[in-house]
């Protein structure tokens, strides 16, 4: 905005767009409009008022307005819905709505809706978001491994046998992505076994499985082994543990890296301008559905990954969809 005195104006029709296109997603989604066709299924305007007894005119308006949203899509004369009312299908349907709903609740009484950093709930509610989290995280994952292959050339990430430690990997996203882009590459992932099951659907689908292997359990427990590794990834995990645990958990990296290895811990504290309100949405839904849940930035974790021998630290925003994240690499 180049003006400043129309800033208030900026604030009041992004609130109204906001709350409209919601408003419209949630009752096309309650009303099950768009329900009954599949991703490629072709369909008019006629065809969908006659099937729900709709008056035609509002019902091209409706398509028009959701192809505005891209929700549907043009297909000639008719539509199709969009790839993204397929993804919409799963967990996150009705786009986290309960979480806001409680936040009156949270504020009266500090009670979150959810304690998803609790080790008795942590690996039941990560095996419900681990599919939606891997498509989320796609753009980010695989920029992740361009803007390091650019930075720190001598590593040959794209062509050497390197070996990658995904911790609290979830569906594999960042792990993987280092696989997609070096047929040499080999990647250990350490989750829960239910929230690796995604992961191991993914690395069959995608015929990388036989340079994937697995630990399987809570990561804070579990053994690393001797130093074997060139990368270590910490994708979204930060946020969820408490100061201590990330400091434990950092050693047990850092002594499972080969010298001169890195460990990546990527979280929503990039810098990008248009991340600024996924940002502070991503906090406030963090503090919602967590007991203590918080994202650290940067200059919270350096110390800690100091005391624990790390060496140089650099940090980069990434400038993708969701513009929220953000890249600190540590060195050993």
């Amino acid at each position: 905005m180049q003006n400043k005195k129309y800033k208030d104006l900026e604030v009041y029709f992004d609130l109204m767009l906001s709350n409209g296109a919601s408003s419209l997603y949630r009752i096309v989604e309650e009303m099950e409009i768009l329900n009954s066709y599949t991703l490629g299924e072709k369909f008019s305007a006629d065809e969908l008022a006659a099937k729900h007894q709709f008056k035609l005119l509002p019902t091209k308006v409706l398509l028009d307005t959701l192809m505005t949203l891209g929700l549907v899509e043009k297909a000639g004369d008719s539509y199709v819905i969009s790839n993204v009312m397929n993804l919409l299908k799963g967990n996150y349907q009705n786009l986290s709505s309960e979480y806001w709903a409680h936040l009156p609740t949270l504020l009266k009484s500090g009670t979150p809706f959810k304690r998803m950093d609790t080790v008795e709930n942590s690996e039941k509610e990560y095996q419900v978001q681990v599919k939606s989290l891997e498509w989320m995280m796609t753009p980010c994952a695989e920029l992740t491994v361009e803007l390091i292959s650019k930075l720190h050339s001598e590593t040959n990430i794209k062509e050497g046998a390197i070996n990658v430690l995904d911790v609290g990997a979830g569906s594999g996203v960042w792990g993987f992505n280092f696989l997609y882009a070096n047929p040499k590459a080999t990647c250990t992932l350490a989750d829960w076994p239910a929230v690796l099951v995604v992961a191991k659907e993914t690395s069959k689908r995608n015929k990388i499985d036989s340079r994937v292997s697995y630990i399987e359990g809570n990561f804070h427990q579990s053994n690393f082994g001797e130093p074997r590794f060139d990368y270590a990834t910490l994708g979204n995990v930060t946020h969820i543990q408490t100061p201590e645990e990330n400091h434990r958990i950092f050693k047990k990296i850092y002594d499972a890296l080969l010298p001169g290895g890195r460990l990546i811990i990527l979280d929503a504290y990039g810098k990008v301008e248009e991340g600024a309100l996924a940002r502070s949405l991503y906090q406030m839904g963090l503090t919602i559905r967590t007991v203590q849940g918080k994202v650290y930035q940067p200059s919270e974790l350096q110390p800690w990954l100091s005391e624990v021998g790390f060496k140089t630290f650099e940090f980069h925003s990434l400038d993708v969809v969701p513009y929220s994240m953000g890249m600190l690499i540590a060195k050993k």
